[in-house]
């Protein structure tokens, strides 16, 4: 094979041999059965190696004998039970030797001068009582440039053959040659038609091709190979019909034919293989598609819930709103009344007035207050966590489905990862959940709005908020009547001064628990859409894994798409080539 090549051919080996081993990749990358993979390996390693013939068939169909009557010695076993335990490659050498390659491969040497660029190959049977056989039989198929299939006058394409001839055909595309053995056993040319075009007809049904059929006497072959008497060579050798058959053989294994061979079949293997592979993409894309859908559907769950939980706490809000503006129309009255000359005593005596206005116009506010936030926040805890609970509900639900609702003919293995992915996110999701303490978080959420509400008002964090408005009610209550301290300045101007304080007084009152309540109420409208935010980023980010697998597939699938084509317009490119150097005729 090596002296048939030129710097030209090199160069297509080099250039076929990248191409393979990119499609290698792209199996890993993709997940694809690990027998494809191994396969595909075994092809790259083939083409370094002679052109390579293997003979497959059903046990006693002949396959031995057949190799036996091309290199002219029984250099293999023949008999009427699987005597082939074993690959066994016949390749050249200076001496005959064997020499045993693992428990099911062996090689044999022989200084036959056909053997100098061909390997010829042995299987076992392929309807061999030993499963093995025929294991290995298919394993060594995708190292073939030339596949002969040997089957029996007395059993033509019997129904294993046939299984076996669509693997070699539908997965591999090799180059099949079938060999008729036993054709001396036809009583007639009639019968020998017959079986012919039996087989003929079954390759078209089955296999959507046309094939070249050698009716063959391996026996008869070997005998005129072997015989010492030339009248019986004579015979025997026009007997076994063998001479059709070698000349082909010759054909094809000498010059343009053999190397577009070599060169023909990595680029066919290439092409089913980038066909397989878009097929696989496209169950893929089925998938992701939906797994994107279920994420989309829970997005906008997750819109509605935020703002089906703000709308849970607004009433609340109003309430806490409302509950300042009686103060405030308590603290108006209770100023309009107090500040006049007949509660000057009361006006100059801060501790009673403070004590007065706490009784008339703060009254139980504290209470109330943190009452009416606590129970804001529970509600919205109770809330929160089953929105979560339904959310995740359906969502388990819809990705169940995508992993056991899969498209027709989606290999387990396609789905591995995704359940062991979904199961994992579900487990994450039930522990949170499991673990969740509406005590603790009430607590927390608590916490977080005194002091949101503190920070807002200039004011220092207390036990409650309650306590933190009081304190600011009763502390604008004493500013406002602070002028009226001083006797002196109400005995000499009360007349004058008294009415004008007390707008004055009611004015600024009126300004800071104005101020009051739109800074309480922002700053608690702020806390509690961050809880909502919070709460809702805890059920998103349970979700992440899930999120990034599906990211990464849309990926996958995109970046693979591209590189197919690239391969397909590089197998295009190289049979374009492979046509320029290797002309028909």
């Amino acid at each position: 094979m090596d002296a048939l090549l030129t710097a030209e051919h090199e160069a297509l080996l080099e250039s076929e041999r990248n191409l393979l081993v990119r499609l290698h990749g792209l199996l890993a990358r993709t997940g694809a059965e690990p027998t494809l993979r191994e396969r595909l390996s075994e092809v790259i390693e083939a083409l370094e190696a002679p052109f390579v013939v293997v003979v497959v068939g059903e046990f006693n169909a002949g396959k031995s004998s057949v190799l036996n009557a091309l290199v002219g010695e029984k250099l293999l076993e023949e008999g009427p039970i699987p005597t082939t335990a074993r690959i066994t490659l016949l390749r050249h050498g200076t001496v005959q030797l064997e020499r045993p390659r693992s428990a099911y491969l062996v090689e044999r040497y022989h200084p036959l001068p056909r053997l100098r660029h061909l390997v010829l190959v042995d299987t076992p049977g392929t309807n061999s009582i030993l499963r093995r056989h025929q294991e290995l039989t298919e394993r060594f198929i995708p190292r073939a440039d030339l596949v002969l299939f040997v089957t029996s006058f007395d059993r033509p394409l019997a129904e294993s053959e046939r299984q076996f001839l669509a693997y070699i055909r539908d997965v591999w595309a090799k180059r099949l040659v079938f060999v008729l053995n036993k054709a001396d056993l036809a009583r007639s040319e009639a019968d020998l038609t017959q079986v012919l075009e039996h087989i003929r007809a079954a390759c078209r049904e089955l296999l959507g091709f046309e094939p070249e059929i050698f009716p063959i006497s391996a026996i008869q072959a070997f005998e005129a190979r072997t015989s010492q008497n030339p009248t019986q060579r004579q015979q025997c050798w026009q007997a076994s019909r063998f001479e059709a058959f070698e000349h082909f053989l010759v054909a094809r294994l000498a010059g343009p034919e053999r190397l577009r061979l070599k060169f023909s079949t990595p680029l066919d293997i290439a092409e089913r293989l980038i066909t397989r592979l878009r097929i696989h993409l496209a169950k893929r894309r089925t998938l992701v598609k939906q797994d994107q859908q279920n994420l989309n559907r829970l997005e906008a769950q997750l819109q509605a819930a935020y703002q089906e939980l703000l709308s849970t706490v607004r009433p609340y809000l109003a309430e806490i709103d409302n509950q300042l503006l009686k103060v405030e129309r308590r603290g108006l009255k209770f100023l309009q009344e107090v500040i006049r000359i007949g509660r000057l005593s009361l006006l100059r005596d801060r501790d009673r007035f403070k004590e007065a206005f706490a009784h008339q116009v703060v009254c139980d506010l504290d209470q109330r207050l943190e009452a009416t936030l606590a129970e804001a926040v529970d509600r919205l805890l109770t809330q929160g966590l089953q929105r979560w609970q339904l959310s995740f509900h359906e969502f388990t639900q819809r990705v169940e489905q995508v992993v056991r609702r899969r498209p027709p003919r989606v290999q387990a293995a396609l789905l591995h990862d995704r359940r062991r992915l979904f199961e994992s996110v579900v487990a994450q999701a039930a522990r949170q959940l499991s673990t969740y303490d509406l005590r603790e978080e009430s607590r927390r959420i608590l916490e977080n709005a005194r002091d949101a509400a503190a920070l807002f008002l200039h004011a220092e964090a207390l036990a409650g908020l309650g306590a933190l408005i009081t304190m600011l009610i009763t502390a604008a209550g004493l500013d406002v009547t602070g002028g009226f301290a001083a006797a002196g300045v109400l005995a000499l101007f009360g007349l004058v001064v008294l009415p004008l304080q007390k707008r004055r007084a009611l004015q600024e009152f009126r300004k800071r628990i104005t101020l009051l309540r739109t800074s309480l109420h922002t700053a608690l409208t702020q806390q509690l859409e961050y809880e909502v935010d919070h709460l809702l980023e805890r059920l998103a980010a349970t979700l992440n894994p899930y999120r990034e697998f599906v990211a990464r597939e849309h990926r996958l699938i995109s970046e693979t798409t591209e590189e197919l084509r690239m391969l397909s317009r590089e197998c295009q490119r190289l049979r374009a080539a492979v046509a320029k150097a290797v002309p028909v005729g």
